[in-house]
Parts: structure tokens; C-alpha cells; sequence
């Protein structure tokens, strides 16, 4: 085992050694639970004090658990409430509107499709769960930039290098911006063939019960399809979504 590895596996028989002693415990009955040196023990703690995961209570100086643990797997809970209540209207959106419908979570600068039902018609796309794609040039990444002020959105397009994916792909601030305006104004957004040639998107951004946005849906079709008067039957449903969305979620 490379030294590398060993010190991972040290640290996580650490915490777990504190987790099984009450989220409380000295340095001496620690090194002794995990059957490590002192000094070795105290040079993991230093590095997992660092990070954020452990924390040294001032009173006794013993060892104790942070919550940036429960926030890594509150991640993990969240993305799994939302694929268990957004499953159901999913469906219920593809056999509406025959379409591809998809679910996805916001992920540093990208976004990552979690969920997906396929369309009753034969249709192409490079979607799949667990795909990674930028958030500029898609409808739900959109929808989901859509919720943050211009400040953070300007911040968010210094980080990012926009490739033109398409004829169609916003890769300037400026008109960026302008369609994040219209996207809070109609409190829907588009991808009018801005990734993919031929496809056209409508999607909305999904709220928890503290109006934190969580994610995003969207409705994708070939554009001969996905016409502006079958966008005008599915905006009603889509927004009865969203807010029946942000109540279920405050009862998980």
C-alpha cells in the first residue's frame, strides 16, 4: 500500500473511530482505537482540522466530528429526494408531450443529468445520466444561472471558456445576459439548437422550500416538433410543477 493511500485509509479509520466514541474523544484513546503512534495520529487530526472535517473542542481538547460530512451527504440526500418526487411528473411530462424529459443538479460549473425518460417518439440526443455538460449553452444550465444575480453570473463566465458549440451558442456576456433577462421575466428558459443541431429545449428551475434552487427539468425535441404553439400548451404545466415541486420537497 502506497503511503498516499495509507493515510487515507488512516484518516477515515480516524473519524470513524471518533463517530463510534460520541463524536468525542482524547488524542491518547484515539491513537489507541486505531492502534497508530500519537504523533502519527496528531499529524492526520492537523490535516483533517485543516480540511474541515475534524474539530478540537477548547474545553478538554478532545476530537470531535464537524458537519462538513453531513453537508457531503446532504448532497447525496438531496439528489435522491429529488429523483424519488421528480420521477412521477417526468413521466407525466413525456406522455404529455410525447418528448424526452430530463433532470438534472447543479455541479460546480456544469450541470449533470440525474434522471431521464426517454421519448415515446424516435429521437437522438447525447443525454445520459451521469453526463456532465455546461450550463451557458443548455436550457436547464440557463434556468438554473437564471435564479443568481448578474454579479455571480459574471463571476461564473470569468471561470468558464464558452465554445461555440452551434450558429446559435451565446458565447458573448452581453447577449448572455440578455437572455438571462428574458429567462426571469418569462420564468422559462430555452435552448433554441444552442448544443445540439435540430434539438430545442424548454426548461424550468426546481426550488427547495427555502427557495434554493436544487436542480432543474427541461423538455427536449427536434425542432420540427417542439413548435411554439406546443411550448404554449406545456408553459401551465410546467409551472404547476414547479411550485408543487418546492412543497413536496419542504415534507421530505
Amino acid at each position: 500500500m502506497s503511503d498516499s493511500v495509507q493515510s487515507i485509509a488512516r484518516a477515515f479509520s480516524i473519524m470513524e473511530a471518533i463517530s463510534e466514541n460520541k463524536n468525542s474523544i482524547s488524542i491518547t484513546d484515539l491513537s489507541k482505537a486505531v492502534d497508530l503512534h500519537k504523533s502519527t495520529v496528531h499529524r492526520i487530526l492537523s490535516t483533517l482540522i485543516q480540511q474541515g472535517y475534524v474539530k478540537q473542542n477548547t474545553k478538554n481538547n478532545y476530537y470531535e466530528l464537524s458537519l462538513k460530512l453531513l453537508e457531503l451527504s446532504a448532497s447525496v440526500i438531496i439528489q435522491n429526494d429529488l429523483k424519488s418526487v421528480m420521477r412521477p411528473y417526468l413521466e407525466y411530462l413525456r406522455d404529455l408531450s410525447g418528448e424526452v424529459v430530463h433532470l438534472v443538479v447543479p455541479e460546480g460549473n456544469d450541470i449533470i443529468y440525474i434522471d431521464k425518460v426517454e421519448s415515446t417518439h424516435t429521437l437522438r440526443m447525447h443525454s445520459y445520466i451521469g453526463r456532465r455538460s455546461p450550463m451557458y449553452c443548455t436550457a436547464v444550465g440557463k434556468a438554473i444561472l437564471a435564479d443568481q444575480s448578474n454579479l455571480q453570473i459574471e463571476n461564473y463566465w470569468k471561470q468558464i471558456h464558452p465554445v461555440k458549440f452551434t450558429k446559435n451558442t451565446i458565447t458573448e456576456l452581453e447577449a448572455f445576459l440578455d437572455e438571462i433577462h428574458e429567462i426571469r421575466t418569462q420564468g422559462f428558459s430555452y435552448d433554441n439548437e444552442e448544443q445540439e443541431p435540430d434539438i430545442r429545449c424548454i426548461a424550468i428551475s426546481l426550488k427547495d422550500f427555502n427557495g434554493e434552487t436544487v436542480g432543474a427539468l427541461s423538455i427536449s425535441a427536434p425542432i420540427s416538433r417542439m413548435t411554439d404553439e406546443k411550448i404554449i400548451l406545456l408553459k401551465p404545466e410546467l409551472h404547476i410543477i414547479k411550485n408543487s415541486v418546492s412543497k413536496k420537497l419542504n415534507r421530505l
